[in-house]
């Protein structure tokens, strides 16, 4: 049972608690440890992401490349910098970035890559490894999906340059919100801590908002949002920031608010913490739930992402009647989820002002139309389990 609830009301009083202090330090000593390299806390992975562009020097007129069948949350901190997104289409099988259409994309303004394992199925890393050093370009691991997966028996994170995960919401652990920064080559440890040392901690209003947003998702929200009326509220308290608000307004269109980068307070850095050691437990959990899905669902209209050699944040399904069963799981309240139902998430985003092209990543485009996400959440029971493989197999 998660600690999570009885820490936060334990320490909402605390003044010490929404400050960046012991409990942040010795979450970065654990990451440390984990990693085997200097990690960075902060309040999340896109602001990690961002710090990692400003310790390569990626400026105004630069190119980052970066997949398509992403979220927004990759983009933004790149335009953050005055740099240019380059969006990569995917390879159909695997959901990560394809290796022939990077190389065509790839010009003398390149200066990074942005490496996503794409629902914790790892991407060819070593692969891509290769390309940028033929071009001289620095690599971002996004292990924001992928924290505890393994390639060849080496930790996911440790591959790129610099390496990012998230601690967010629905992540593999999560502490509501917040992230870390990895630090894998030695030369661009100095330059962080010095912009480290100058970042605040995250504003004790988005803390708040966090907790309560965490609070009222589990005894109210999460109740109404199967509902008609519940869902058309829930995304109108969302268009004011007000309710499990993961993508601000400002972000649908690129905008930097003004709490990125940030520290990770000792409230959140805590649950962290206490989630860190669980990690193996939770992708075990996931992996179980995901064989059994590619070995007892058998609609032939339905195609599934794997099985691979990651860990299962997600489970994707592939189909042209995606939408219709999306809507039909809410009717039957198997919790399917929509990761990732735009070519950059969420639905809405600007994409024009986030740098996309209509037509550059024609199958990152046609997969956002028809992929829907399976549940495969802690704690899932084989009665649930059963229930969506029944669900799927007798769709037509």
């Amino acid at each position: 049972m998660s600690k999570t609830p009885t820490h936060l009301l334990k320490n909402l009083i605390k003044p010490k608690a929404f400050d960046a202090g012991i409990e942040e330090k010795n979450l970065r000593e654990e990451l440390k440890n984990y990693f085997g390299t200097e990690v960075f806390v902060l309040n999340s992975g896109r602001a990690a992401i961002y710090l990692a562009l400003k310790a390569l020097g990626i400026s105004t007129g630069d190119q980052v490349l970066l997949q398509a069948y992403t979220c927004n949350a990759v983009p933004n901190p790149i335009l953050w910098t005055g740099a240019i997104p380059v969006y990569v289409d995917i390879e159909e099988d695997t959901l990560n970035m394809s290796l022939e259409d990077l190389k065509k994309k790839i010009t003398p303004e390149s200066k990074a890559i942005i490496v996503q394992h794409t629902f914790g199925n790892p991407a060819k890393v070593r692969e891509i490894l290769k390309i940028a050093e033929e071009h001289n370009l620095k690599v971002i691991e996004d292990c924001a999906h992928s924290l505890g997966g393994k390639l060849d028996g080496k930790l996911l994170g440790t591959f790129g340059d610099l390496s990012i995960i998230s601690f967010g919401r629905e992540k593999v652990v999560s502490s509501l919100t917040g992230g870390a920064l990895i630090v894998n080559d030695p030369s661009l440890k100095e330059v962080i801590e010095k912009e480290f040392e100058t970042l605040k901690v995250l504003p004790k209003n988005k803390i708040l908002q966090e907790i309560g947003n965490y609070f009222s998702w589990r005894l109210f929200f999460r109740r109404i949002n199967g509902r008609a009326w519940g869902g058309n509220f829930i995304r109108y308290l969302y268009q004011f920031d007000q309710i499990n608000v993961v993508t601000s307004r400002k972000e649908l269109s690129g905008l930097r608010p003004n709490w990125y980068p940030s520290r990770l307070p000792d409230i959140l850095a805590k649950i962290a913490l206490l989630e860190f050691p669980k990690i193996d437990s939770y992708n075990e959990q996931r992996e179980k739930v995901a064989k059994e899905y590619f070995e007892k669902v058998t609609n032939p209209d339905i195609k599934l992402i794997g099985p691979h050699s990651g860990i299962y944040l997600r489970v994707v399904g592939i189909s042209p009647k995606a939408h219709k069963i999306f809507e039909e799981n809410k009717k039957a309240k198997l919790n399917f989820g929509n990761w990732y139902n735009s070519v950059i998430y969420p639905e809405g985003v600007h994409l024009a002002r986030l740098g996309y092209k209509s037509g550059s990543c024609p199958v990152a485009e046609k997969t956002a139309v028809q992929s829907f996400n399976l549940p495969n959440f802690i704690g899932m029971t084989q009665g649930q389990t059963t229930k969506v493989i029944d669900f799927l197999n007798s769709f037509s």
